[in-house]
């Protein structure tokens, strides 16, 4: 059985934890090691189960707590070249990403997605013939993101923002530019629009991720998703703390 819980969401920090009975792994470590290890042990297990920690991108809400994680703890943090150069962290366990790497019983594979950062990735992640997806920063879908989310069981994508929302909010002209650039996040729309194109009856949950706090609102975001993907589809919300154990 393969298990999953979103440690955290958002610009404060991102983290995803996953499990069997033989392997654990997190994508990202955004928050303090302090604030991963207490939600790491909420789960039912302990830090040092930890095999490896998978870097999608070196922005700080992503990688907050790798050096003392690695440092601590002894988990190998892997990261692609490019990620490794923005990095600028003593990260002592460090390893390279590879296309497909294995840890115990779980297979991961990466794949490109668009954002401001050096070489930033999503993940595909396998266990016994069920696939998940983590992708939390993608400025706009693109075939490889359709291609990642197709025949998955389990999708954990960013919805970021309701465009009217942002477009007459606080933020100062340059960020809202940012943020609806091509490389910048994904509204509830184009969320929405891709989920529709790939989500069907296998897809046991998929869980909207990283909300801004002030251009979206869970219930605005998981309605506009499903006026795309359906009302059918089982959407779930990621919160400031751990969200609920999704089991494949």
């Amino acid at each position: 059985m393969l298990r999953i819980r979103n440690l955290a969401s958002g610009s404060s920090g991102n983290s995803t934890l996953l499990w069997t009975d033989e392997t654990a792994i997190l994508v990202d470590a955004g928050l303090s090691a302090l604030q991963i290890r207490r939600r790491v042990e909420a789960s039912g297990l302990e830090i040092e189960d930890i095999e490896a920690i998978l870097i999608s991108h070196e922005h700080i809400d992503h990688i907050r707590g790798i050096e003392r994680l690695s440092k601590r703890y002894g988990i190998r943090v892997y990261a692609n070249e490019g990620t490794w150069l923005g990095i600028r962290k003593d990260v002592e366990n460090r390893g390279m990403l590879k296309d497909e790497m294995v840890f115990g019983d779980i297979r991961i594979t990466g794949f490109p997605v668009p954002h401001d950062a050096n070489d930033p990735v999503g993940f595909q992640v396998m266990h016994d013939g069920n696939k998940a997806v983590v992708v939390t920063d993608v400025g706009h879908p693109t075939k490889y993101l359709k291609n990642a989310l197709e025949e998955s069981s389990v999708i954990i994508i960013e919805s970021n923002h309701d465009v009217d929302l942002l477009k007459n909010g606080p933020y100062p002209y340059y960020l809202k530019q940012r943020i609806l650039g091509p490389e910048g996040h994904l509204s509830n729309e184009d969320c929405g629009k891709v989920l529709g194109e790939v989500i069907n009856e296998d897809t046991v949950a998929v869980m909207l991720a990283h909300l801004s706090e002030h251009n979206n609102k869970p219930e605005l975001a998981e309605r506009t998703v499903k006026e795309y993907a359906g009302e059918g589809a089982r959407i779930m919300l990621t919160g400031r703390g751990a969200a609920p154990e999704i089991r494949l």
